[in-house]
């Protein structure tokens, strides 16, 4: 990590669709949208509620990248961290600036997962059943 760089850890779900593409120099890279959006208890009312929401764009590489593509979909729960970068770009004669995240770690937010899909369930065998089979040491 470089020095004076500024780094933050994301909350959110993936907000997009992810695209993924291999560059000329044979780098992946994938890309898609985080959205993160505040949860605040209002005690007036007495239950949750939403505040601001902050979408960024998240790019990563190599790796990263194709674990992402593998792994993750649209609407998933996900902690992203990285490097926070401004880009400059001009739009219909006007210049605009958005943030994306450069990410150096991505994962399920599993507090927010129901289940990640189900496990064959094992039976327990019967001592008898145990006593049949030679031991294979």
């Amino acid at each position: 990590m470089s020095w004076n760089s500024t780094v933050i850890t994301v909350v959110g779900q993936v907000a997009s669709e992810i695209s993924y593409r291999y560059g000329e120099d044979g780098k992946t890279n994938a890309y898609f949208r985080v959205m993160s959006t505040e949860r605040r208890y209002n005690t007036a009312i007495g239950d949750w509620e939403d505040g601001e929401s902050v979408a960024l764009g998240v790019s990563c590489w190599r790796k990263l990248a194709d674990s992402v593509k593998t792994t993750l979909s649209k609407g998933d729960p996900v902690i992203v961290q990285g490097k926070l970068r401004q880009r400059y770009y001009e739009k219909d004669d006007v210049k605009r600036s958005a943030f994306n995240l450069d990410a150096q770690h991505i994962g399920l937010d599993l507090s927010r997962v129901q289940s990640l899909g189900s496990a064959p369930v094992v039976e327990p065998r019967v001592g008898e059943d145990l006593e049949e089979e030679p031991i294979p040491f």
